[in-house]
């Protein structure tokens, strides 16, 4: 019996796989070794983990998270999960490679996890190396639901916004200026809630000024962190996350803008996960 599981930000898709079928499948908070310590890791998995199931029978446990693509971080998740699966042997790498591992197996590509946060990397077929680093929401996160929820808010703040959208916002949320400061520098997961503002951009994306916002996110994608790589028109893009799948058609159009084309679009990765490590654990 294996485990695997996918976490971003928001949340975390768990998997129990035994004979390469899914036999178990849970979900809990995003686990980032950043922000949450062992005791969020060991709650998560005791509420959440299925009662009819027993963690001691897990033999491998392999973990894809934000955070984890540091070793000495990746080595605490991984400590903190051996304590639940205590017979397992247990690897926690980062979202990236799990990406990378779901959208293109043994092959090569450019990966982009486009989410709540974001980040770009080339797969050679085993390991992942960076053109350009992944800053966080306050410096980085292009490409991301974070970098959208910023630009939104900014525009409002600011009164760039049309008055019709402005009303819109202000009947669904809370946008007094002290709150949402409040949410973005003392909020433990400042990301999460920046990114809590893309169902209303989905929303209202007829709105010429949300739509601008949404292609604006994916033209500073290119510019920082598509634009780097030599012959972009010739390697295969690979987009995960929900805000690349969501708005993939605007995305295209940067790329007919810019001469690259995304060859595949993955909303879920865990499944193709499932996939890629039934073929080694089978």
């Amino acid at each position: 019996m294996i485990v695997i599981a996918d976490s971003g930000a928001t949340k975390t898709d768990w998997r129990i796989v035994e004979n390469s079928k899914t036999i178990g499948r849970f979900e809990t908070i995003g686990l980032n070794p950043y922000f949450n310590k062992q005791e969020d890791f060991l709650n998560a998995l005791n509420q959440n983990f299925p009662k009819d199931l027993y963690p001691s029978k897990v033999l491998s446990v392999y973990f894809y998270g934000a955070g984890c693509s540091v070793h000495e971080r990746g080595q605490d998740v991984s400590h903190y999960l051996s304590l639940f699966f205590s017979n397992a042997r247990v690897q926690a790498v980062s979202d990236a490679l799990g990406a990378a591992r779901a959208l293109f197996g043994n092959k090569k590509g450019i990966v982009a996890i486009l989410g709540t946060g974001s980040n770009v990397s080339y797969y050679d077929g085993e390991k992942l190396s960076t053109r350009t680093p992944s800053l966080g929401f306050i410096l980085g996160d292009e490409g991301s639901g974070a970098y959208m929820g910023r630009l939104l808010l900014r525009a409002y703040l600011y009164n760039l916004l049309d008055p019709e959208i402005s009303n819109k916002l202000r009947s669904q949320f809370n946008v007094e200026l002290g709150h949402i400061l409040n949410m973005v520098y003392t909020n433990p997961r400042p990301s999460a809630y920046l990114a809590s503002f893309v169902p209303f951009i989905l929303e209202n994306l007829e709105n010429p000024s949300i739509y601008s916002i949404v292609k604006e996110t994916f033209q500073v994608l290119f510019k920082y962190h598509l634009s780097v790589f030599e012959n972009l028109d010739e390697i295969p893009i690979g987009v995960t996350g929900s805000v690349g799948c969501l708005f993939s058609s605007i995305l295209d159009l940067v790329g007919e803008e810019n001469s690259f084309k995304v060859s595949r679009y993955l909303r879920y990765p865990i499944d193709e996960l499932i996939r890629y490590h039934s073929q080694i654990n089978p």
